[in-house]
């Protein structure tokens, strides 16, 4: 019963601080949109519209990488040191968490439209995320970056989803999640807590690694759960 109160209670503050973060994110873009408005007021119909529907899009655009660098500035300041470890639900590192995922959240519908770009790479990185030189990373489904560490020369291809916890029972597990040099993981596959894949391993598109997996240097996995497919 407890729970469920703090629950709803939290739940109610984040709605109403997810305004106040996009709002604020939104103020530059709507700014623009004011002054093209109040300034074209004497231009004809068509220069008016052509110029209020640039300044609409480039307000969005605005917004978008607002949200980004505001959701970036705040996580770096709040992520926390989380290693492998097991915490209740009802704890300060859950609700720190949690707080740190409705953050995410907030910034995910622009990380979308963003990825693959430097500015992507500089979201995941300020959240804590290794990513190394020469990666491609083209996903929007990293969670809790900062358990997360890519090596160098690597492939992560569109809607792979890489999450470092899961829940059971009535704890959260954290486990980070390591993927080594010139590897690639196809589209949409899913990477889970605790796997390691080694340096040149290639997982397949649509794969699913159970939590806890190995993958051995220069191994091919694939299927539901992952399983080997080949040795290069």
């Amino acid at each position: 019963m407890l729970w469920k109160i703090i629950q709803n209670f939290l739940t109610t503050i984040v709605i109403l601080y997810t305004g106040l973060h996009w709002g604020i994110c939104a103020a530059p873009g709507v700014y623009l949109f004011l002054n093209i408005f109040q300034n074209t007021a004497n231009y004809s119909n068509f220069e008016r519209a052509m110029l209020i529907g640039v300044s609409i899009g480039v307000g969005y655009v605005i917004w978008m990488l607002s949200t980004i660098f505001l959701t970036s500035i705040l996580s770096f300041i709040l992520k926390p040191s989380i290693g492998s470890v097991r915490v209740p639900f009802l704890s300060m590192t859950s609700i720190r968490w949690g707080f740190l995922n409705v953050l995410d959240r907030l910034a995910k519908p622009s990380i979308h439209h963003m990825v693959p770009s430097w500015v992507t790479d500089f979201y995941y990185r300020s959240l804590g995320c290794t990513i190394g030189k020469g990666s491609f990373v083209s996903s929007d489904r990293i969670n809790d970056p900062y358990l997360v560490s890519i090596g160098k020369n690597t492939v992560i291809g569109s809607k792979v989803i890489i999450t470092p916890h899961l829940a059971e029972k009535n704890e959260l597990i954290f486990a980070p999640i390591k993927i080594g040099n010139n590897c690639l993981v196809g589209l949409g596959a899913q990477i889970n807590p605790g796997c390691e894949i080694g340096d040149g391993a290639v997982i397949a598109s649509r794969a699913i690694v159970p939590k806890y997996t190995i993958v051995p240097a220069g191994e091919v996995w694939g299927g539901i759960p992952a399983k080997l497919i080949k040795k290069k």
